[in-house]
Formats: C-alpha cells, structure tokens, sequence
C-alpha cells in the first residue's frame, strides 16, 4: 500500500513536470497510462482527481507549446521503495521528490533537515512563502489603504477572518466590519489563517460568497500557503498580504 501510494505522487509529480515543460494534458496523461497496469484502480482514481484539480489550478498559466520537447520523469524502481531521499510535508504529509522546493500537493515550502544554514536566525529566505521569527503580517484592504491590518500570529495559532453583527455571538479575531464587510459579502466566519513553523496558511470555513487567493477559488477546509504579495479575495472584498521582514545583520 505504501509502495502504491509512493508511485501516486511520483505519477503526479510527472504529470505536473510535463505540462510546466510544454507538454499538452492529453500527451502527458498518455505517457502516464503506460504505467497503470502497475497501479490500483483506486489510485488511478485518485491521480485522475488531482490531474483534474491541478488543472484548474495551475493549467492556464502553461499554455501548450508544439515545439517543446517533453520527457517523461519517472524513475523505474525494483524491490522496495527507498524513502530516505524524499521529502515528507510537514503540512500535509504528502511526500515529495528529494530535490523538490514546495508540496505539490498544498504548496509548503519544505525544509531539508541536516543542511547546514547559512544565515542567521533573524534573516529570512528570499521565498515569498517564507515567515521568519521576525516577519510581520500585514493585511492593506482596497479603498481603506490608510488603514492596513497588522496580524499578530503566533507559532501554529489559528484566528478568524469575518465580521461582527448584532445577532451573533461569534466575534472573528480579525473583524472586517469596519471596512465595508457586509456590503461586500464577507461572512461572519469566513476563513482561517494559521502559522505552521515558516508559512501562513489559510482555510475557507464554508463562507457564503467564497475566498479567492490571486483570482482561484479556495474550496472549503482546502488548505492554501499564503505568500508575500498576495491577493485575498473575500467575497467582493479584497486585500493584498504583505510579509514584512526585518533584516538583522550577522555580527
């Protein structure tokens, strides 16, 4: 089961290398299907879904090119399957390629233990999806940018985002109400925002006109990474996300 669950991500991980190398949806499920006699038709269900969610995610930005020339990345393995060169997400637990920088499945950026860093504690990583001890969250709304947001997120602490009213008993840790909250759809409990060592994630709770991060629609209880530059999208409220760091100089 676990060697069939390995295969699933390598699989997708194939999938996602060919399309961002040119390669059309329908050539690289091709090359895919030479290996699904290896697979469960279970697993070939559950690649089927992540092809077609990663599509409506990701595809537009990689428009087919004719001229590319597109391998397929698959290791052939015998025997048992080696884990000590992957990487397991600490987000999700999915595990990635030893040389991959993020989860492909929800977009952590992933850390390697045993590297040597080679900058101090106070500085951060040029990743936009980093979140250093120093950094400081800043939510700038559109219409209201003389009154920017300041978070204050502690280590895996988990707020909401929403608004107040009258008759609910439910007060959001960030209240939007203030900068035209109702009249722009944002609910009452709308999404959580939550640190997990160096990112910030966030999770649709189900809210009544949806969340969009960068114009894509965030699915309920779908965990996202936020990044640096950012564009939120509450209902028809929208705001940028701006990680602020702090540099300290090594001595």
């Amino acid at each position: 089961m676990a060697e069939q669950q390995y295969f699933l991500e390598e699989l997708f991980e194939a999938f996602v290398f060919m399309r961002r190398q040119g390669a059309t949806p329908d050539y690289a499920i091709q090359l895919l299907r030479q290996h699904y006699p290896h697979i469960s038709p279970e697993v070939r269900n559950e690649l089927s879904l992540r092809i077609r969610v990663w599509e409506k995610r990701e595809g537009h930005r990689y428009p087919p090119d004719p001229d590319a020339r597109v391998s397929f990345p698959i290791f052939e393995r015998e025997g048992n399957v080696d884990m000590s060169d992957e990487i397991q997400c600490p987000q999700c637990g999915t595990v990635n390629h030893s040389e991959a920088n993020y989860c492909y499945s929800c977009g952590t950026l992933l850390t390697r233990l045993g590297t040597q860093q080679l900058y101090d504690e106070g500085e951060e990583e040029s990743s936009a999806a980093t979140f250093g001890k120093l950094s400081s969250l800043v939510f700038t709304v559109r219409g209201f940018e003389h009154a920017p947001i300041h978070v204050d997120l502690g280590e895996s602490q988990e707020l909401i985002i929403g608004r107040t009213a009258q008759d609910s008993v439910i007060e959001p840790d960030i209240d939007l109400v203030n900068y035209d909250a109702q009249k722009l759809g944002v609910s009452r409990v709308h999404l959580t925002l939550k640190r997990h060592e160096n990112n910030i994630t966030i999770s649709d709770m189900g809210s009544s006109n949806f969340t969009y991060l960068n114009g894509e629609r965030v699915y309920p209880q779908e965990v996202r990474v936020l990044r640096d530059g950012d564009e939120l999208r509450l209902g028809k409220l929208v705001m940028r996300v701006a990680f602020q760091r702090q540099l300290r100089r090594i001595t």
